[in-house]
């Protein structure tokens, strides 16, 4: 299961998150409480006495780090994301979101990097895990990591031997909580204990392993007779979640939805009792629940009862499980939360420009009746002796040229002649206002096109270092403002070839450092996940002889082979052009055709922003999008 340290889970760019599982939406295994003490038990078997180090934030809402012993890493992680809170082994190092180490990740350094695991508990009957490090040998610091795992009030807590607070990912002052304070220096207090209302007294909740058909026919007494047992469940006994009360009542009545007068106490006690003391036994039977097509989107603890006839198979731990069932998806809620403002800022400017262009477009059709106006002024110039005065129309005479009959309105109040020149006045007017909008609608055409290239690049970012990225290049671009100007302030761009002997590259100063590969040929190969990358790769790291590849009318990384004077052979054509398909719009498809060219042949787009180019003579070949995190 474990890869090495420096092997990095992949992160899409997108987590669409579904509807609520109790109303029949995205499918994942549910951290509840009897999952984390599985989790917990698990961990404390592979984990205890191995040594921290380091301690990462892969996401603002988690913690990961490596636990070492007998000889192996493993990636542990801690998540109190609002929705996918939990805790469990990584099968390889987390993709880092966050460039900088938040003041509760530098907290953990300071007391549990370098420290050794001294025990892993779940807490019995709530979502809680504890971790003990101790720092030094025997005599050492000894401090307890909490991960609270609670929807929107999860936490990760550390206190010292004293169950003193020394820090916490989310402090909660006496104003949010007047019961639970979690802020430095503060006692650590539990969650209020868990309670349910038995003849209108509140009392605590039933214990699973205790529960008889007495205590639990007490408890139902209350309960409307048509209402769902499993919900009852949920209510009067502790820890106990939907898919856990949903299995109880399937192995008791046959039917997960059974209601509550059609129900038997003493079978849906002794099976919340069976299942309740095997999790203390740590007796788990981890299962795997599959879609048709074969992939894992949900787990249980036992061969369920619910949903027995889909198909499943067993699975090596619960961590595995919610590895696989989790993978990526807190990376992609946290990059689609963070770019959520950024992309509306986009699809604003697009809609705006795309309004702009069909107003110019019309006005653009509009004076094209201009040539109508000359026309007319020139017949009436040529017939003005056969217009009598004060005519409010002339038809011009058949001149046999095959134009069809025209009738020209007149004003009686002025001459022919005033009338035919008022034409001209009108027609050299809409033509001076005709010559305004070609630039104008160009300069739109390529602010849509850079609109475009930077809803791409939001796309591809899958980190918060690629949205900042992207942020400023629209701060840059100004596309936030009510309108934009039509073309931005002219600067001299290269226009491709080798750059001067003697002259390093410069660094980007926007856009960050683009990706590089190295092909199987071994020629290394530059590609661009943004507007500023693109401008990168292409005028400074590409030289003339180098080839350049893009995907054909869409926007997408620019990407350069290097090739060193030498011939690319087609392996490392084919290899890049994946590249190419990978990082452009059409990622999704099964083909993208990629254009190719020389480097050389590669020109800035008069006005255009970063990254925008036209080019010639280009061979274009199909390409099959290769996600580079693949090892396929």
């Amino acid at each position: 299961m474990p890869r090495s340290p420096g092997e990095k889970c992949p992160a899409p760019t997108w987590y669409a998150e579904g509807t609520k599982r109790d109303a029949g939406g995205d499918e994942a295994m549910r951290v509840d409480a009897w999952t984390l003490r599985a989790v917990a038990s698990e961990l404390a078997a592979m984990l205890t006495g191995a040594r921290i180090d380091p301690i990462i934030a892969p996401t603002p809402q988690a913690v990961a780090m490596v636990c070492y012993r007998d000889g192996q890493n493993r990636w542990l992680l801690l998540s109190a994301h609002p929705q996918l809170g939990r805790v469990h082994l990584l099968p390889a190092k987390p993709q880092k979101l966050v460039a900088e180490p938040s003041t509760f990740v530098m907290l953990l350094r300071k007391y549990v990097e370098g420290a050794r695991i001294q025990a892993i508990r779940a807490v019995p009957w709530e979502r809680i895990i504890e971790i003990d490090a101790r720092l030094g040998g025997p005599e050492g610091q000894t401090v307890t990591l909490i991960a609270e795992i609670m929807g929107n009030l999860s936490n990760i807590i550390l206190v010292d031997a004293d169950r003193m607070i020394l820090g916490a990912l989310h402090h909660v002052s006496h104003a949010v909580n007047r019961y639970r304070v979690i802020f430095p220096g503060q006692p650590y207090l539990p969650p209020p204990p868990q309670t349910h209302t038995v003849a209108g007294v509140a009392v605590p909740r039933l214990l699973a392993p205790a529960i008889t058909a007495a205590s639990l026919s007490e408890a139902l007494a209350d309960e409307a007779p048509n209402g769902l047992l499993w919900k009852a469940l949920v209510g009067h006994v502790a820890g106990l979640s939907p898919d856990i009360a949903q299995e109880v009542v399937c192995r008791a009545q046959g039917n997960p939805q059974t209601e509550i007068a059609a129900a038997t106490p003493a079978p849906v006690a002794a099976a919340l009792r069976d299942l309740a003391i095997r999790a203390e036994r740590d007796d788990w039977q981890p299962t795997a629940i599959m879609n048709a097509e074969g992939a894992i989107t949900d787990g249980a603890l036992w061969p369920p009862c619910v949903g027995a006839d889909r198909p499943q198979r067993p699975a090596t731990s619960v961590n595995e499980l919610l590895a696989t069932l989790f993978a990526a998806r807190e990376w992609g809620a946290s990059i689609e939360s963070a770019s959520g403002d950024l992309r509306r800022t986009l699809k604003n400017a697009r809609d705006r420009l795309t309004k702009k262009r069909t107003i110019l477009q019309g006005e653009l059709d509009a004076l094209n009746a201009a040539d109508r106006l000359r026309h007319e002024g020139e017949m009436l110039l040529a017939f003005a002796t056969d217009i009598p005065e004060g005519a409010t129309s002339f038809a011009v005479p058949d001149l046999g040229d095959g134009a069809p009959p025209l009738t020209i309105t007149l004003d009686p109040q002025h001459t022919t002649i005033e009338n035919a020149n008022a034409r001209f006045t009108r027609y050299h007017k809409m033509r001076r206002a005709a010559e305004a909008i070609p630039p104008q609608l160009a300069a739109t055409e390529i602010a849509l096109a850079q609109v475009a290239q930077l809803l791409t690049d939001l796309d591809l970012a899958d980190t918060l270092a690629d949205l900042a990225h992207v942020r400023a290049e629209v701060a840059e671009a100004r596309l936030g403002a009510k309108e934009r100007p039509d073309a931005a302030p002219k600067k001299k761009k290269p226009t491709g070839g080798k750059p001067q002997k003697g002259k390093t590259p410069p660094k980007p100063r926007l856009g960050g450092d683009p990706l590089r590969f190295t092909s199987p040929d071994g020629l290394v190969i530059y590609v661009g996940k943004n507007s500023h990358q693109n401008e990168y790769v292409t005028f400074d790291l590409g030289t003339g002889g180098d080839i350049w590849l893009h995907a054909r009318g869409i926007p997408g990384a620019h990407a350069i082979i290097k090739t060193g004077g030498r011939p690319v052979p087609p392996t490392t054509l084919d290899f890049a052009a994946s590249l190419a398909a990978w990082f452009s719009q059409s990622r999704t498809a099964g083909s993208v055709p990629i254009d190719y060219t020389e480097q050389r042949l590669v020109r800035h787009l008069k006005d255009g922003g970063p990254g925008m180019v036209t080019y010639s003579k280009e061979h274009t070949i199909p390409a099959t999008p290769r996600d580079p995190a693949s090892k396929g």
